[in-house]
């Protein structure tokens, strides 16, 4: 076969480049660190890298999950011990409050304490984190969860229902809720002492009725129907034009509501009178329309905030009179029993809370593992073996080296070397 000098040159030239490209792609490699450079270098492995790496900056973005729940848990953790302490000394305080020896003086003292205590849990209740985003208010974290209006009656106003609090990914399987909301704390007490009681306005009403108050009026009779549920229906009377109520009960079908002497409760609705049946009273305003109902039945619930008040209210009244005495005992033992379920309620979440912060523990040590050996299996696909490269650099070198005089010798071979 015949080979011209340009062919010569060419492939002498061509090995040097291949050789120098060599040479260049181990130097870049050992500069890196890392084995494969490009996809081509090794596919597979270039898809099991881009794999751990997707597994990594997961694993990464869950710790950062944890690192923000931590600390707001903490700081719940926190506030709920000293919720705790006021709790505590409120109830110290009730029981003071029904010592015989005391005058009314002595109670009022008591009740201006309750009534900084209950200052204090709603001071508690509006805490803000080290971002500034209130602790209780749910996902709605710019808002003040509880707003007190011109009587002073608290309400909550932040995130409600479900959903309400933010939940955080903190491994690919688990999440966590960050805090709890207002309501769940300080509003939603279980009512314990069953003489309290609510009125509901139906979801069905087209009037403008508006519950205004609901109390137990005669104790007696209320505790004979105390765990009974009632509607006050109403009806329009097309002889006088008015609006007429009566009560029932809840029995299938439902049976009218008597007094004292078998006569049924029903009458020509008057917002300025209160609807009074089975011990317990209830006051309406508005104007009702043909077939709203409103509901009267247990209270299931009470907030802490109610609770404080009204015992607070109670001790500040005088006791002229041994019935005074009489109320001021219920509305005690109501308070009591409604700030031992405060008390019950704050250990169910705090004890929520604390396994939160263990599960965070534990996931923070497992993140941890997870994010080791997924660098570790990155590096073993990914990594330069250095012992390798190193070797490899130096026969490289040596193919160049070997491939540069290979072709200065050819070159300078011709015919006239010889003539």
């Amino acid at each position: 076969m015949r080979l011209s000098s340009n062919q010569i040159f060419q492939s002498g030239l061509s090995a040097m480049q291949r050789a120098q490209s060599n040479l260049n792609h181990t130097n870049l490699q050992m500069a890196t660190g890392r084995r494969i450079l490009t996809p081509s270098d090794d596919p597979s492995g270039a898809t099991v890298s881009i794999q751990l790496l997707a597994a990594i900056n997961a694993t990464k973005q869950h710790q950062r999950n944890v690192d923000l729940a931590q600390p707001r848990l903490e700081q719940e953790e926190a506030h709920l011990n000293s919720y705790e302490h006021y709790l505590n000394r409120a109830r110290e305080l009730i029981v003071l409050g029904n010592n015989d020896t005391y005058n009314d003086e002595n109670r009022k003292s008591i009740a201006s304490e309750i009534r900084d205590l209950r200052e204090g849990i709603l001071g508690l209740a509006n805490t803000k984190d080290s971002n500034g985003e209130y602790l209780f208010s749910g996902t709605e974290s710019f808002v003040q969860p509880f707003v007190a209006d011109g009587d002073d009656v608290v309400s909550y106003v932040g995130a409600d229902g479900e959903g309400a609090v933010r939940d955080v990914a903190i491994s690919a399987t688990r999440s966590i809720q960050v805090g709890d909301t207002g309501r769940s704390v300080f509003m939603d007490i279980p009512e314990k002492s069953g003489k309290i009681i609510e009125a509901l306005v139906a979801d069905h009403n087209t009037g403008t009725l508006v519950v205004d108050e609901t109390k137990v009026v005669d104790s007696e009779e209320y505790d004979l129907h105390s765990g009974e549920r009632f509607s006050i229906e109403f009806t329009y009377d097309a002889m006088t034009t008015k609006m007429n109520y009566a009560v029932y009960d809840s029995s299938a079908p439902p049976a009218p509501v008597t007094d004292k002497d078998g006569n049924p409760i029903q009458g020509e609705f008057d917002e300025d009178s209160p609807i009074e049946f089975a011990g317990r009273s209830v006051s309406l305003t508005g104007v009702p329309a043909a077939g709203d109902t409103v509901v009267s039945q247990p209270a299931r619930y009470v907030d802490i905030f109610d609770t404080l008040d009204a015992v607070a209210s109670a001790l500040e009244s005088p006791l002229t009179q041994d019935a005074d005495k009489d109320s001021l005992a219920d509305k005690i033992a109501i308070a009591l029993k409604n700030v031992d379920s405060g008390l019950d309620r704050m250990n169910e979440i705090r004890t929520s809370v604390g396994l939160r912060l263990s599960a965070i523990d534990i996931q923070t040590d497992l993140n941890a593992e997870r994010q080791l050996d997924l660098e570790s299996t990155l590096s073993d696909v990914r990594d330069l073996d250095y012992a390798e490269a190193i070797s490899r650099f130096e026969m490289e070198d040596i193919v160049l080296q070997a491939a540069q005089k290979t072709f200065a010798q050819v070159g300078r071979m011709s015919l006239f070397n010889f003539m």
